[in-house]
């Protein structure tokens, strides 16, 4: 009975796919938020994005503020005018919040810093792929920070953000993950991220496409 037990678990560990986020899920990476008020606090690390993020709504760095994290400037008058699909400054009530922007993405200053507790389950787990909303134009300095922090490269590969194509990260993550399944014929997925829009996005995407498969996101 044992042995038919160890080889069910073993047909199951082959053809499940756990499929992991890279920033703040298995790696600790430094916040474009933080260190915007690390800047305001007087550290020039980020001060050059920073002056163009600013410049783009012609405020000064002065008139930002911060709360919980995230980084604003008030506007109750609603005169500045903030696009829907505007990647620096989202508009909320009578403030607008700064974003990350791509270049931030792209600097060396935002890389990964250190590992995640959960790299304990992606080390210990047989097939695992990497899904990041990093782009493509980062790819070799992401492979160099996973290697640097000893995390072994994913079996089912690093799949990241294509810079040309700018539709919604949860929609793209969704549509890679199938991608994979349909390849390698897998029979369950574990999604893990840190980003409760990018889980909603990747769980429409399988019930749409695959309402009946054994599909788990979990929220890092």
């Amino acid at each position: 009975m044992s042995i038919k037990i160890k080889k069910f678990q073993n047909f199951t560990n082959q053809n499940t796919l756990y499929v992991f986020d890279l920033d703040d899920t298995l790696v600790v990476t430094p916040r474009f938020e933080d260190l915007v008020i690390e800047y305001l606090k007087e550290d020039k690390t980020i001060e050059d994005i920073l002056q163009r993020c600013t410049k783009k709504v012609n405020i000064d760095i002065k008139d930002l503020k911060w709360e919980n994290g995230r980084v604003y400037f008030d506007n109750p008058n609603n005169d500045i005018n903030i696009l829907p699909n505007d990647r620096n400054w989202v508009r909320k009530g009578k403030r607008v919040y700064l974003l990350a922007p791509d270049e931030f993405g792209k600097s060396d200053i935002s890389l990964p810093t250190e590992l995640k507790e959960l790299v304990n389950l992606y080390n210990s787990v047989e097939n695992k792929c990497i899904v990041t909303a990093r782009t493509e134009e980062v790819r070799n300095k992401i492979e160099e920070t996973l290697s640097k922090l000893g995390l072994e490269y994913p079996n089912y590969g690093l799949y990241m953000y294509p810079k040309t194509k700018h539709y919604q990260v949860g929609t793209w993550k969704g549509n890679k993950i199938l991608e994979i399944i349909e390849k390698n014929n897998f029979t369950k997925v574990e999604f893990y991220d840190d980003n409760s829009k990018y889980i909603k996005g990747v769980n429409k995407v399988m019930k749409e496409r695959l309402p009946d498969f054994n599909f788990i996101s979990k929220k890092v």
